[in-house]
């Protein structure tokens, strides 16, 4: 029968492992498909508005950073909500977890859309499907194996990305449109903010390093060190591309376009197929694989409390939680086979997310209080004043976030939503008293059992 391996043996992931997954996991879909409704927003000031979206993101991810240095651990987020919140926010927090993972469908579907743009007759939905699939089994085959095949990914994105900006830059003529306040707000402070918000959803992501806390060396150091890396950055490789989107061609060509459309202007022919395969799909595949790559790690420590079933976590013997993969697999699968439309299920997903992810950073709020020794032996730490203000500026960020998705979701939409939650907590009233029990009595489920 397995046993358990010792944490010291599961912590394989160093500095440049979690950096090819945090960037793999914030350059995707985001970059190669929003910039194009950034500049249809706001015009010339897209470069700018990325550098807002850094501000967006950077305080919500500086908590988590803060919180992976402290009490590192796989499954971060929810160990860091059921030990400074309490255990049914915590699982409330996972449901809708699970139920925002519907955009890892954004990624497989946008991959099969660019493949068609090369060979007309590929069947889209077969297409999505394998990719899904693809990703899906190299991280059945364990957490290294993926992390070395997200690596080799990075790399030709990225090297992809800066063609992109070294071949499209000398194609700038006019700088002047950057700085001025006529052509960066074209339409007012307010549709530069709202643009903003749109972009951040291509900066998100490098906080889920957290849920590898329990694989990584030296996690207190590395996690925070790799998130706020990996934001800078993007950040700057972001404002480049925006600097070439809105400057090789006028504005009313690129509005809503993606980045291919600019590509097959600054490019040969055999260097836009290249570019198209290794940046436009490479990114979506990366932010796919990168998604599984952490997504199971949060469920896993709640069948250990006692929220699910044990047998749900067994591992294979490449310590992989295959049932709890093929769930997050089942639900990136469903609006493929449903035909759910790429744009309802982005927005739908990004709304979710918003939600769920602010549960984990107000969980800073209570670190000081409630773990003051992982606090103070933490290689990075916040001011405790900053500890409490971050998490509350955070969260005015966060709901208007909320309040600039209403509009695309519907009121369906978000009564489904709160269906699912109160169905989420009911379940939690339900079951608290066995998790509690077996916390009572020292008992730790062994899921690799």
């Amino acid at each position: 029968m397995p046993t358990e391996k010792s944490p010291e043996s599961k912590r394989l992931l160093g500095f440049w492992d979690l950096m090819s997954i945090s960037l793999g996991q914030i350059v995707g879909a985001g970059v190669v498909v929003l910039t194009g409704i950034g500049i249809s927003i706001t015009g010339y000031g897209t470069p700018w508005a990325f550098l807002l979206a850094l501000g967006i993101v950077f305080l919500p991810s500086l908590c988590i950073a803060a919180l992976g240095a402290a009490i590192p651990s796989t499954g971060g987020t929810y160990t860091y909500v059921r030990d400074l919140i309490g255990q049914k926010t915590a699982f409330l927090y996972l449901g809708l977890l699970v139920a925002g993972q519907l955009v890892l469908a954004t990624y497989a579907i946008g991959f099969a859309k660019y493949a068609n743009a090369l060979m007309p007759d590929i069947n889209l939905g077969l297409i999505a499907a394998a990719v899904m699939t693809v990703c899906y089994v190299a991280n059945l085959l364990g957490l290294k194996t993926a992390a070395r095949f997200q690596a080799v990914m990075v790399v030709v994105l990225i090297s992809s990305l800066l063609i992109f900006v070294g071949f499209g830059i000398s194609h700038v003529d006019d700088y002047q449109n950057y700085t001025t306040a006529e052509t960066v707000m074209p339409s007012g402070i307010g549709a530069f903010i709202a643009a903003a918000y749109i972009l951040r959803y291509g900066m998100i992501g490098s906080e889920f390093i957290s849920e590898l806390g329990g694989e990584t060396r030296n996690p207190g150091r590395n996690i925070p060190r790799v998130m706020i890396t990996s934001l800078a950055l993007v950040t700057i490789l972001y404002m480049a591309i925006g600097v070439v989107a809105t400057g090789v061609l006028p504005l009313d060509q690129v509005k809503g376009e993606s980045l291919a459309y600019v590509a097959k202007e600054i490019f040969p022919p055999a260097l836009y197929v290249f570019f198209v395969v290794g940046g436009v799909m490479i990114a979506l595949l990366t932010t796919l694989n990168s998604i599984f790559a952490w997504c199971t790690k949060g469920l896993y420590m709640a069948t250990q409390d006692g929220w699910l079933p044990q047998s749900v976590a067994v591992r294979n013997r490449f310590g992989t939680p295959f049932v709890l993969l093929t769930l997050f697999y089942i639900v990136g699968m469903l609006p493929i086979v449903t035909g759910m439309t790429l744009e309802y299920v982005t927005i739908l997903g990004n709304a979710v997310g918003i939600i769920f992810g602010i549960i984990p950073v107000l969980a800073l709020y209570n670190l000081h209080e409630r773990r003051p020794d992982a606090y103070a032996r933490a290689s990075f730490r916040l001011p405790v004043l900053a500890m409490k203000v971050a998490p509350v500026v955070a969260l005015g960020i966060y709901a208007f976030g909320v309040y600039l998705s209403m509009d695309f979701i519907g009121l369906t939409g978000f009564v489904t939503l709160l269906v699912y939650a109160a169905l989420l907590l009911a379940y939690a009233f339900w079951r608290e008293q066995k998790v509690l029990d077996l916390r009572k009595s020292g008992i730790r489920l062994d899921a690799s059992v």
